[in-house]
């Protein structure tokens, strides 16, 4: 070993000593993005962080190579997992594991060069320059390493906060937690702090609630403003979240009495949440460049959808559970997607005699009902494990092999054992964890299915959302009408098909000679395969 370190001048016992042997060996890797070459990185960039005599600014140089290489086949990699993710085989998992396993050992691999610095070993002198952006990285791979497992629900391990606790403590010490760096080649210039908060803003906004599409746009849209958010050593109104460096563990809810701790640091969505609402007018009006979308393939409704549930859960008062819950062991029947839902609710058919006023309650006019055509009835009911349940929630345990379309945002509809009627709800958080748990939020216990006949826009053009979420081409269209659904802005609500909404849009409620005319008055939120809006009724006179 001494002869080794002697015809090294010193440098470890390692195929990549230093930034000139990593450039050759890395040099010989294929161009072509491949899970095999990822796993080879990965092995080398544990091999270099854990190998013993590397100086300081020579594993530092060493694991940018590598991040720089691993960059070429992490990136495409985890697109092609995503154009995978609801996929259950075991290629796609390989994908996952992979890339779970480099953005991990990257940020370890930074940790230690880190660590190397701060313990004054050989080299160290040489790149206290480069601690900021070593620190930055560093984070940033974690925060890639937790967005995986939020995408597979599987959470993020209570161990894994510590290791990020003393990054930022460190960073703190040294006062490198505000120096700007670009972080990566085209990026705008970041902190250690900001980087620190997006890992902190997005398990706060309750990542298990997103879809997929959805996690993905809210954690590019952290990336951008969680710079803006605050941060705080002591207890202020705008920081109503809490965290401890030295115990580690997640932010908590900040307690009303909370106060001042040499480890405790107080953040908050602050200013992020001012920018937050200014990209949602911008949305809302439809004013939204291609560049401020966070990718081509995000519609404003989409961006406004992720936006309202940043705000819930990133406000000074964010959403805590209202209702109890109470354990409840039975079977319960499910269905997904709005046709299949609507073929079980109540429905009102033309010619029916059935009408609705405009509290939605039902009113039959005659014994006479006229149907339309008979649809085939679509999709056969899942049975899940019912756990518990409160006033307008469900618990259930998903079977294996069931519930393959599961994920948050899928609008289902439920049936409770020994009843009758079915309800209307949303996938609204899922568990990975041991089994697969699924949180069902209930719409509404009473709803109503109709056909509303567009009528046109009656101060908007309907192109001017289609043009970003496609052609709206809806001359008939189902919707689920939530009569006992909490009303937004004292205007009832309603689930319409996916990419319908136009703000504005007059439609007529088919009824036969009892028809009701309604405007669309406001977007709620956009799911997968619905979208769920406020209306008014009209006037018959005005409409």
């Amino acid at each position: 070993m001494l002869d080794w370190f002697k015809q090294f001048g010193g440098k470890p016992d390692h195929p990549l000593r230093d930034a000139q042997a990593a450039q050759e060996v890395l040099a010989g890797l294929p161009e072509e993005p491949s899970l095999e070459t990822l796993e080879q990185i990965s092995h080398w960039i544990a091999s270099v962080k854990d190998t013993p005599g590397f100086a300081c600014d020579d594993r530092l140089a060493v694991m940018r190579l590598l991040d720089q290489a691993a960059a070429v086949h992490a990136d495409p990699l985890f697109e092609q997992f995503f154009s995978k993710i609801h996929q259950q085989d075991r290629a796609t998992r390989n994908i996952w594991e992979a890339l779970c396993e480099c953005w991990g050992r990257l940020a370890e691999g930074y940790a230690q060069c880190v660590a190397d610095f701060e313990h004054g070993e050989k080299g160290a002198k040489n790149v206290e320059a480069e601690m900021p952006l070593a620190l930055a990285r560093a984070l940033r791979a974690a925060s890639l390493r937790f967005k995986l497992r939020y995408l597979r629900y599987v959470g993020v391990e209570t161990k894994a906060w510590a290791p990020l606790y003393r990054l930022y403590a460190f960073a703190e010490l040294k006062q490198f937690d505000t120096i700007p760096v670009v972080a990566y080649a085209r990026e705008a210039h970041t902190t250690v702090r900001a980087e620190s908060q997006k890992i902190l803003l997005l398990y706060l906004a309750a990542p298990h609630e997103f879809p997929p599409v959805q996690l993905e746009l809210a954690f590019r849209i952290l990336a951008r403003f969680a710079i803006s958010a605050e941060w705080s050593r002591v207890p202020q109104a705008e920081c109503n979240f809490v965290l401890n460096l030295a115990a580690g563990g997640p932010p908590m809810h900040m307690p009303a009495k909370e106060s001042a701790g040499a480890n405790k640091r107080f953040v908050g969505a602050g200013q992020a949440l001012t920018k937050l609402t200014e990209l949602r007018v911008l949305c809302e009006k439809n004013m939204l460049s291609e560049e401020q979308r966070f990718g081509k393939e995000y519609s404003p409704a989409q961006i406004i959808t992720v936006i309202k549930q940043l705000q819930r859960y990133l406000s000074v008062a964010p959403p805590y559970r209202r209702f109890a819950r109470t354990k409840a062991a039975a079977a319960v029947s499910v269905v997904h997607g709005l046709k299949p839902i609507s073929q079980r609710v109540t429905k009102i058919e033309l010619g029916s005699g059935v009408s609705l006023s405009e509290d939605m309650d039902l009113k039959a006019k005659t014994a006479n009902i006229m149907k339309l055509v008979a649809e085939e009835i679509e999709s056969t009911p899942e049975t899940w494990a019912q756990k518990d349940q409160s006033e307008w929630g469900l618990g259930t345990d998903i079977p294996p092999d069931l519930g393959k379309w599961a994920e948050p945002g899928k609008l289902c509809g439920v049936q409770l054992r020994g009843v009758k009627e079915w309800w209307v709800g949303i996938v609204r958080r899922i568990d990975a964890g041991a089994g697969l748990h699924c949180g069902i939020r209930i719409f509404s216990k009473r709803p109503v299915a109709v056909w509303l006949r567009v009528l046109g826009a009656s101060e908007h053009q309907a192109d001017n959302w289609a043009s970003s979420t496609g052609s709206f081409a809806f001359d008939y269209m189902r919707a689920i009408m939530l009569p006992d659904a909490l009303k937004s802005h004292d205007h009832p609500v309603m689930i319409l098909e996916n990419k319908s909404y136009v703000p504005g849009q007059l439609c007529e409620v088919m009824m036969g000679e009892h028809s009701r005319h309604i405007k669309l008055v406001e977007f709620l939120e956009e799911g997968e395969d619905y979208v769920r809006a406020a209306f008014e009724w009209q006037d018959p006179g005005k409409a």
